[in-house]
């Protein structure tokens, strides 16, 4: 997992009518401090960035 795969959490709660949340990765886990363990996910539908536990996250399109 590296900065530019898109993600999705597949263990994600979904409502009804909506749509699976997609994100970018856009810090990796190296560039925090202390924690290897997350990774900066920027989601299609938010305007903020939020650390999420790696083993939460599956990469569908990794970049290039």
């Amino acid at each position: 997992m590296k900065v530019g795969d898109l993600v999705h959490m597949p263990g994600e709660t979904i409502v009804e009518g909506e749509l699976p949340s997609v994100g970018i990765i856009v810090v990796d886990a190296g560039r925090l401090p202390g924690d290897n363990t997350r990774v900066g996910v920027w989601w299609t539908d938010s305007d903020r960035i939020d650390y999420e536990p790696k083993d939460w996250l599956e990469v569908i399109s990794e970049s290039r």
